[in-house]
């Protein structure tokens, strides 16, 4: 079994069967599911959003996007937590149904462990045309996030990373340090790399969400973010420290100066950054929409306005950013999912 999780939520599964043999999905009547807690989003707000999102869902699994292997009870209360170690300490004593993570997150947590199974399954190649579109604004966009002063640093990491796009090396990295990782390889932390006389860049790492950001039994950085981190020293020919830090914590870290970044903050997704969307002034986001609404039927025209109105994407866009805080352009995109016990 791949060791990459952290070392609490490995002992939680692997105990799961002891705490609780007969729980199973929907089998706890109240329908509460959990999810990692948001910087600048409220559990009432994720309420609101989740409700306008089943509409999106829906629609997505008409199209094959989405498929559904266990619907379970259904959402009656939601709740946040502070950590991937909390929230599923909490699918494992039935406190919660389901939880709500990243797609990798999932088909990860599935792969190392068979007492769960995810309950959503998520086909991206699927999608196309509204479909498409519902994604650009479902999907989580995963950045660095820093301080406004630190406008110039942010400049630098958007170059190295639309620069990995370019060349390739982005997929590269999500195929060597995700797909491959779910798929049994082991992943071990890389070294990085050390310009001597040059700037040291202190990013503040979680382990929140494996295999994208995580630490090995040992507390140590592995995976996918050393492997980002590291390319981005390269290219910027800074010097990188990595600092771990708490999913909660992070914006406190990074507003007292403990660290100069974080890894990852959930905001915009490549589509809406592709497309322009999440820097569009009020009159250019009204003229876009109103193109798009051209586009789509009645029945997509509706959906896209419950999202609008359940949270505005504006708002969405920064629901993972407290004020003065500023991110880069994404490096990884993925859709939540849920996750369930078997």
């Amino acid at each position: 079994m791949k060791k990459l999780f952290s070392l609490t939520v490995v002992l939680l599964l692997a105990m799961s069967i002891l705490t609780v043999p007969s729980m199973a999905a929907g089998e706890n009547d109240g329908g509460a599911y959990g999810y990692l807690s948001y910087l600048s989003m409220t559990e009432a707000d994720y309420v609101s959003r989740h409700e306008a999102e089943r509409l999106a869902f829906d629609y997505l699994e008409e199209h094959g996007v989405l498929e559904s292997v266990d619907r379970g009870s259904p959402r009656t209360k939601m709740i946040a937590y502070d950590s991937l170690d909390a929230l599923f300490m909490a699918l494992q004593t039935g406190e919660i149904n389901a939880v709500d993570v990243p797609s990798c997150t999932a088909r990860y947590m599935c792969a190392v462990n068979d007492q769960v199974k995810q309950a959503v399954l998520y086909h991206p190649e699927k999608a196309q045309g509204f479909s498409q579109d519902l994604l650009d604004r479902l999907c989580s966009g995963y950045s660095f996030m820093m301080l406004e002063e630190n406008t110039e640093l942010r400049d630098q990491f958007n170059e190295a990373i639309s620069a990995m796009k370019a060349d390739g090396a982005l997929d590269r990295l999500i195929k060597e340090q995700i797909d491959d990782v779910i798929a049994g390889k082991d992943a071990v932390p890389i070294e990085m790399p050390v310009f001597e006389g040059a700037k040291t860049v202190r990013i503040g790492v979680t382990g929140a969400i494996p295999p994208m950001d995580y630490m090995t039994p040992y507390g140590i950085p592995a995976g996918f973010n050393t492997a980002v981190l590291a390319e981005i020293g390269t290219r910027t020919g800074v010097n990188v420290e990595l600092v771990q830090v708490d999913s909660v914590s992070r914006a406190l870290a990074l507003s007292q100066g403990y660290v100069d970044a974080v890894f990852w903050t959930r905001g915009s997704s490549e589509g809406m950054v592709r497309d322009g969307i999440s820097s569009m002034s009020e009159e250019e986001l009204k003229a876009y929409q109103q193109k798009k609404a051209a586009e789509h039927t009645e029945e997509e025209n509706a959906i896209m306005s419950a999202l609008r109105r359940s949270f505005p994407f504006e708002e969405y866009a920064c629901r993972d950013m407290p004020e003065g805080a500023i991110v880069t352009v994404p490096y990884y995109t993925d859709l939540n999912v849920l996750v369930v016990r078997k």
